[in-house]
């Protein structure tokens, strides 16, 4: 028997035994898992509100957690806060970098953030004793683009990158 033919029956071996680690773990099949579930009809999308302001595409926005209030980013270098109900701007954020490609609202209301292709996650205070967004820390740890953020409190942020970290 020749090299090729051996590697042939290893490769069928490994498959065989990859085929059985599968079934050893599936207890149920998608359909079976779904079967008792309604079928939802074809949903019908209303538009509710425009918001106009960015001048460019908008790459991420993030509800605050009062589903009132919504922080956008867009390559126009501007992260705006909205509130949904009036469509007013509350804050128009000017951005040292128009890369950008996240942004994240704290569960607080205190903080927005946002990062892109600058690697770094820059986090802006909103509630500032003179009332003027300042940031608040720029957090430069990735080598990487900013590919995602998320608030779990004032004191921590979640980040993700093309650096294959978060």
């Amino acid at each position: 028997m020749g090299d090729l033919e051996q590697l042939r029956q290893e490769a069928e071996s490994l498959k065989k035994q990859i085929e059985e680690a599968r079934k050893a773990v599936a207890d149920t099949t998608l359909a079976e898992l779904t079967s008792g579930i309604e079928v939802v009809g074809r949903v019908q999308m209303k538009t509710r509100r425009t918001l106009r302001g960015h001048l460019a595409k908008i790459y991420a926005l993030h509800w605050s957690t009062d589903s009132r209030l919504m922080v956008s980013a867009s390559q126009d270098g501007k992260l705006i806060v909205w509130d949904t109900y009036t469509t007013n701007k509350v804050n128009a954020i000017p951005l040292r970098s128009s890369w950008v490609m996240t942004c994240a609202y704290a569960p607080s209301g205190n903080f927005v953030a946002c990062g892109g292709l600058d690697n770094m996650c820059s986090i802006y205070n909103l509630k500032t004793r003179d009332g003027n967004v300042k940031v608040s820390r720029e957090l430069n740890a990735h080598s990487g683009y900013l590919s995602c953020c998320r608030f779990l409190n004032d004191n921590e942020i979640i980040t993700s990158s093309g650096d294959t970290t978060w």
